[in-house]
């Protein structure tokens, strides 16, 4: 890729909508240096990430409310950067403990290993919240320039 590549989506918080998400992060991938199979790790990484904010962000006392996710895609020779910003509830995924794996799969746990995922691939997970406004999550993967 010889130039910085940016895309802006917005999104309804709605799961039928994760595939329009995919495609928009794997075209924007397909014009980095990213090996595939980083490639689809970052794809898996931004698909939990956005698939907790549909599902949980504006769920209030059990009613589904949709509302709209707000998605920045950029990528340069250097890096892959996501910002996912929402308006529902609070969550800070830096709250929740590293999952020990194997105790997850002893159990039988399906389910509940989107942050655990997003934290492996990516290289940096970060989330702020703006008082009013909305969440933002942060997710970065830098090009590994060592071959």
């Amino acid at each position: 890729m010889a130039e910085a590549v940016h895309r802006e989506l917005i999104v309804p918080s709605d799961t039928a909508y994760l595939a329009q998400v995919r495609k928009a992060v794997l075209d924007v991938l397909g014009r980095s240096v990213f090996q595939p199979s980083v490639v689809h790790l970052i794809s898996l990484a931004v698909d939990e990430a956005v698939a907790n904010v549909m599902e949980h962000a504006y769920s209030h006392s059990g009613e589904r409310v949709k509302k709209e996710i707000q998605i920045v895609l950029d990528a340069d020779p250097e890096r892959f950067e996501i910002l996912i910003r929402d308006s529902g509830q609070r969550f800070d995924p830096a709250i929740l403990p590293d999952v020990d794996i194997r105790e997850h799969v002893r159990k039988g746990k399906k389910g509940g290993l989107g942050v655990f995922l997003m934290r492996k691939i990516m290289d940096e997970v970060n989330y702020s919240f703006k008082q009013g406004t909305h969440n933002e999550l942060q997710m970065i993967k830098y090009v590994d320039n060592r071959g």
